[in-house]
């Protein structure tokens, strides 16, 4: 499986490598599928509140880093719908 450069990653996914999780076991953390964790790291689906609240224990990092990161990916246009703004 080929690694990403640091560069190439969404604010998400760089919070999540910076806690030392893997995107597998974060995901089983998370009581989901890494398929849907790479979908909300790729800014394809919202992120629920449940999971944010989530994000933030687990990748010790305030509400708030989760929320701009979430912010951040809809900005860079790999939201399929900009308009959708129901969590965040």
């Amino acid at each position: 499986m080929p690694r990403w450069d640091d560069k190439d990653r969404t604010m998400l996914a760089k919070i999540r490598a910076k806690s030392g999780l893997s995107m597998e076991k974060a995901a089983i953390l998370m009581g989901i599928t890494s398929r849907t964790l790479a979908r909300y790291e790729n800014g394809v689906n919202d992120v629920p509140m449940g999971i944010a609240e989530k994000m933030t224990s687990l990748y010790n990092v305030p509400f708030e880093d989760i929320r701009q990161a979430v912010i951040s990916t809809k900005k860079k246009g790999n939201y399929h719908d900009q308009q959708r703004h129901k969590y965040f």
